[in-house]
């Protein structure tokens, strides 16, 4: 967890928290408790992919980005952040464990 980090998103068992580590990534903290019998995952968005973030989401280039998905979160759960992201074009990492 990150200092500045927030929840994001929560469903049922499932919870996605958002925040910026210290490289400056935006990166999503999730834990699904729904699935196999449990898993943790990030995603993780470098800062030279948030213009295209910020361009996915029509956006001022000057936005917060963890504000930025923070307003949009409806329509970026709605596909799941990891299959957001590809959608729109933005690489980003992701880890489970």
């Amino acid at each position: 967890m990150f200092a500045d980090e927030r929840l994001f998103w929560r469903s049922g068992p499932s919870s996605v928290r958002v925040g910026y580590d210290g490289e400056g990534r935006l990166v999503f903290s999730g834990e699904d408790r729904a699935h196999l019998d449990g898993y943790e995952y990030t995603v993780t968005v470098a800062p030279d992919q948030f213009t295209k973030l910020r361009g996915a989401l029509g956006a001022d280039p000057a936005a917060d980005v963890v504000d930025l998905v923070c307003e949009h979160v409806e329509a970026i759960m709605a596909r799941g952040e990891r299959t957001w992201l590809d959608d729109q074009g933005i690489e980003r990492d992701f880890q489970a464990y």
